[in-house]
């Protein structure tokens, strides 16, 4: 846990130590007030001193105001530098889920993803944040107020901590339970958006097939788990605040009980009495704070559990870790200043002595391929090995560029253009989603890619190219959908195209105008194309015939 922990402050350590500092001065600011308001007692009212309870009552004034001053910055500069590392933390955790492998992202579920990155990652961060803050704070406010209590009246004192070893003996019991009951709530909360997010995913589909009931139901059995375990965590918890609270309490009493009758039997002057009540607060509340960090410390374990899972991707070398922007032409480059079309070798075998596994050409350059196989015999899992998402020990494919060299992990990735069968469509506007591949690319070349594909009509009113479309393209049709990510496709260079049946959703004949468009824009670069209609593709160089079930 130490080193995501430490991983966490990386990078964040200026501002954190500005807060720090800032809260220890807090801190010490803190401890004035209680002493000052013994002045006004003892030296002004029961003195019967004005000149002595005006001055002291206007130094207190002061203190106070600028303690509340340094509060509001303090509460602000911390407030920047939290949600900064949020923010941070967010990042690195949804870079983990985009380099993941694919068995790893089939096997968690989208809801319990956003339940880690969301919920998970606010745990975890409130609890390394809070763990340098506030422990460094209550450990001054604890010292300070500790050696005050002794200096006003040390039998008090002794009674005042006689009473800790009970909290804390009460919260090492507890601690257990806290982390078991914060695990279940954790997996019933990230059950629940699971089951939310499918609803929600296949909303179109249930009502077409009628399954609304059953999965109203099913949504409902995972509510209620959640609710129940929520309840039940809601109450322990009241347990572990109550009696912390109610040991304060019983210690406040017997001071006040006790110091009163000093003070009556004259031992002390009422103004200590109250002084060392205030510095008992400074000494019971940053007690409790540290327990309840120690105690949260249990409930913070779960979520470092459950996030270090997505962590430990980011420091795996993945060829798709790159991001193609960092190696893409600009958009605006013509095609000759793109990337060359790579000539694709396929290996197969296992080593034999160490020595590598024997390759084949797969592909030549710049030809057109349609790669044929009844359903399940591997088609799709071939295109994940020719973008790198994906190998297995027997198979596997090497791109190499002009000069008979193997392409880079990162070439690799700018190079490959994927097309797939199912679109992205993000709410938002058309322009927002063409651009999605390439942030720089003009209205102009925006237009251009629609007309390619048949869709400038589509959006030639009076909103254009802003034109809003709904979340996953609903507002779209399915062939619309698949149209606009070739579109957003052609403003990306490459020099290998994959297209994964692509255009299953648009009819034969539209497909073939635009497949003619697309064989003269993308003449000259490498194009592997999985179709379910060999004529919708128009002709190309080659077919590759695999077998009904190899092994990939």
């Amino acid at each position: 846990m130490w080193p995501i922990w430490r991983s966490l402050l990386a990078g964040h350590t200026r501002a954190l130590l500005a807060v720090l500092l800032l809260g220890l001065l807090a801190a010490a600011i803190a401890l004035v007030p209680p002493y000052l308001t013994k002045r006004v007692i003892d030296d002004g009212l029961m003195a019967a001193d004005r000149g002595a309870l005006i001055r002291w009552s206007l130094i207190l004034l002061a203190v106070g105001a600028g303690a509340l001053a340094l509060g509001v910055l303090n509460s602000l500069m911390h407030m920047r530098a939290s949600v900064a590392m949020l923010a941070d933390l967010r990042a690195r955790l949804i870079s983990s889920v985009l380099r993941a492998p694919v068995a790893w992202r089939a096997a968690h579920s989208t809801g319990e993803l956003l339940s880690r990155i969301d919920g998970d990652a606010g745990e975890v961060q409130r609890f390394a944040f809070n763990a340098l803050l506030t422990s460094s704070g209550a450990l001054l406010r604890l010292a300070g107020a500790g050696v005050m209590l002794f200096w006003l009246y040390w039998p008090l004192a002794l009674i005042a901590l006689a009473l800790a070893p009970l909290e804390l003996a009460f919260l090492a019991w507890a601690r257990p339970r806290t982390e078991s009951l914060s695990r279940s709530v954790r997996e019933a909360r990230g059950d629940f958006a699971a089951r939310l997010a499918e609803f929600l995913h296949g909303l179109g589909q249930i009502r077409q097939i009628g399954a609304g009931a059953s999965m109203v139901t099913r949504l409902q059995d995972g509510q209620h788990r959640l609710i129940d375990e929520q309840l039940i965590a809601h109450r322990f918890g009241e347990l572990t605040r109550g009696v912390p609270t109610l040991i304060a309490a019983i210690a406040r009493s017997i001071v006040f009980l006790v110091g009163g009758l000093a003070v009556i039997d004259g031992q002390i002057p009422l103004g200590t009495l109250i002084a060392f009540l205030g510095y008992l607060g400074f000494l019971i509340g940053p007690m409790q704070s540290l327990l309840g960090l120690w105690h949260g410390q249990a409930r913070a374990r779960v979520s470092f559990e459950r996030i270090a899972a997505l962590l430990e991707h980011a420091a795996r070398p993945s060829e798709y870790a790159a991001r193609p922007s960092q190696h893409a032409p600009d958009p605006g480059l013509p095609p000759a200043a793109g990337w060359p079309a790579p000539r694709i070798l396929h290996q197969v075998g296992e080593p034999a002595g160490g020595a590598p596994a024997p390759t084949v050409p797969w592909v030549e350059a710049g030809e057109k391929v349609r790669l044929d196989g009844a359903s399940g015999s591997g088609k799709t899992s071939m295109l994940r090995m020719l973008q790198g998402l994906d190998h297995t020990d027997r198979q596997r494919f090497l791109l190499l560029d002009s000069e008979g060299r193997p392409l880079p992990a990162p070439l690799r990735v700018a190079t490959v253009v994927h097309v797939p069968q199912r679109p992205f469509v993000l709410r938002a506007s058309v322009a927002e989603n063409l651009r999605m591949l390439a942030p720089a690319a003009d209205d102009a070349l925006l237009r251009d890619a629609l007309r390619v594909v048949e869709l400038d009509d589509r959006f030639a009113g009076a909103d254009g190219l802003a034109t809003l479309l709904g979340e996953d393209g609903l507002s779209l049709s399915g062939g619309e959908r698949q149209r606009l990510c070739i579109a957003r496709a052609l403003l990306r260079d490459g020099g290998l195209w994959l297209f994964d049946e692509a255009f299953s959703e648009v009819d034969r004949a539209s497909a073939m105008r635009i497949w003619q468009r697309l064989d003269l824009r993308l003449a000259g670069r490498t194009r592997i194309v999985v179709s379910h209609d060999p004529q919708a593709c128009g002709e190309v160089d080659r077919v590759i015939r695999l077998p009904d079930a190899p092994d990939v």
